[in-house]
């Protein structure tokens, strides 16, 4: 039996703390040579990216200040197109993706790993937000209509006018009153 364990057992000289501590530290400088490569690479696709849309931003009407082509190098690296809408590369498949942060969270709009197809689809979606805010400020500018007019006289009428000084009245007994009792309790 003791010839069986002693064939099992390792003889103490190929286990060596040293020689553990120079292979973990081998594998975590490979590991992150893998990871600076990776993050190289990432920062290098969304520059090819952003010399592509350069001309795009150039057409950017002078008084819309919401686009902004901007690389910033955090960690996803990220090339921001307006304040919520960003373009980073994803780890697993190496594809571009434009995402838009929202009060529900981030929503990728979009995914390829042709980088055309990403600036033709990031173009569109600048001039969607253009057309987009040209007709909320057409909206805001435009005279109101004849139906408004009417809708907003009825609502204006002097009933509502009567609640408003009701409840004003009202408040300020209830304040008064209010004032009386507490100075009445705290006098002896």
């Amino acid at each position: 039996m003791d010839e069986k364990f002693k064939s099992m057992a390792r003889p103490a000289t190929s286990r060596s703390l040293r020689d553990a501590i120079q292979s973990a530290r081998l594998e975590e400088a490979m590991r992150l040579d893998q990871t600076a490569d990776n993050r190289d690479s990432e920062i290098a696709r969304l520059e090819l990216l952003k010399a592509e849309l350069q001309s795009v931003f150039a057409d950017v009407p002078a008084n819309d200040e919401r686009f902004s082509l901007t690389l910033v190098p955090s960690r996803p690296a990220r090339l921001w197109i307006d304040v919520f809408t960003y373009v980073c590369v994803d780890d697993e498949n190496g594809a571009y993706l434009l995402v838009r942060n929202s009060e529900q969270g981030r929503r990728t709009l979009f995914s390829s790993v042709n980088v055309a197809d990403m600036a033709d689809r990031i173009t569109s979606h600048m001039a969607r937000e253009i057309v987009r805010r040209e007709r909320q400020e057409a909206a805001l500018l435009e005279p109101p209509r004849k139906d408004d007019r009417l809708l907003a006289e009825a609502t204006s009428s002097g009933s509502g006018t009567g609640v408003v000084a009701a409840a004003f009245i009202i408040g300020m007994l209830t304040g008064a009153a209010g004032l009386l009792a507490a100075v009445w309790f705290t006098l002896p």
